[in-house]
């Protein structure tokens, strides 16, 4: 199989970084920005299913959604020529779809010329996917068919989810504002649970560090875990008084417990980052052997690669690191997830 270009999505204001990200990892590749977080990638590699393998195995850090670009027409502001462009490279999946649920995911640049609002497009696309005998769907798809709008041209794709990294739209995961919680800061919580596959509810005793108002012990609360939170501030009155938690209003650093006392760490302060790094790993004690931690790492430094090389050595002394992501709803951070060392 020869190698393929990709188009690759970061977080707003991190495409330079997941695009200095892959030229590092991969020297023979080659990067272009296409339009703010959106950018256009070729791995320079022959076999591209291996590639993928080993992306999806270690995905980088700040490359947050991709799919391989299979056409690409120019752009104009004629509704006429862009429908005829969709309907075309559609048709072309016919055999491909059949029989297969098909979502359809379209992005737009803010400078774009597309004619057409993202939900006019998808539905142009999924007629003719409807007509090959496809099932369209919004998730849980067989095949995704991507399509973005840069400022000049339309970037046509169909790939397995698998292999986009994020069945949502460009990785921008969302999540309804569930009943009971209190803060966006959960929505990190909730999604550090899916990208890192791994479920709140099998863990059973929680220490929450920073933890004030309460974002993230009201999800860990939800998913059944005792949770012991820590933060001079007060906790969200609606938390007051829940049987399975208990707030210390003390500074983590003034506190110890004994060993193996819970089988979660999380924490989201907002410290720099090497300080948090110093309190978490104190307290690494308190947590059972092959216990998990789930940490942001807030990204104050203007040598994001530096700075965290430095925090991975840190932690390594007393946890495996895991996986190091920047998910959609991070913003000047990252999150890390580790395990506690034997």
């Amino acid at each position: 199989m020869t190698s393929v270009t990709f188009i690759g999505t970061a977080n707003p204001g991190f495409a330079p970084y997941a695009m200095e990200e892959l030229r590092r990892r991969f020297p023979g590749s080659s990067v272009s920005g296409l339009s703010g977080e959106t950018f256009r990638f070729s791995p320079g590699v022959s076999d591209t299913e291996e590639w993928l393998k080993e992306i999806r195995r270690d995905e980088p850090v700040f490359l947050r959604h991709l799919f391989p670009l299979d056409a690409e027409v120019p752009l104009t502001d004629d509704p006429g020529s862009t429908a005829d462009a969709i309907v075309a490279y559609a048709r072309t999946l016919a055999d491909k779809v059949n029989g297969r649920k098909v979502a359809v995911q379209v992005r737009k640049a803010v400078n774009s010329p597309f004619p057409f609002t993202s939900a006019e497009a998808r539905d142009i696309a999924a007629g003719v996917v409807r007509e090959a005998g496809g099932e369209p769907v919004l998730q849980d798809a067989d095949w995704i068919v991507s399509l973005y709008a840069s400022p000049k041209t339309l970037l046509f794709g169909c790939s397995e989810p698998r292999n986009n990294l994020s069945d949502w739209p460009g990785g921008a995961i969302r999540f309804r504002r569930e009943e009971g919680l209190l803060s966006r800061a959960a929505f990190k919580l909730l999604e550090a649970e899916r990208a890192f596959r791994l479920p709140l509810d099998r863990f059973n005793n929680a220490l929450d560090l920073g933890a004030a108002p309460g974002g993230w012990s009201s999800v860990l609360l939800d998913r059944g875990l005792k949770v012991t939170a820590v933060d001079p501030a007060e906790m969200d009155p609606s938390l007051k008084g829940h049987p399975r938690l208990h707030h210390l209003k003390k500074n983590a650093a003034e506190l110890s417990f004994p060993p193996g006392t819970f089988d979660l760490l999380v924490c989201d302060m907002s410290w720099d980052p090497h300080r948090t790094c110093r309190l978490v790993s104190a307290l690494s004690p308190a947590l059972s052997a092959g216990g998990s931690g789930i940490i942001t790492l807030k990204l104050m430094y203007r040598k994001p690669f530096q700075t965290l090389r430095e925090l991975t050595e840190a932690y390594s002394e007393h946890f495996d690191v895991r996986r190091v992501k920047q998910l959609f709803h991070n913003r000047e951070e990252v999150t890390m997830w580790v395990r506690r060392k034997p």
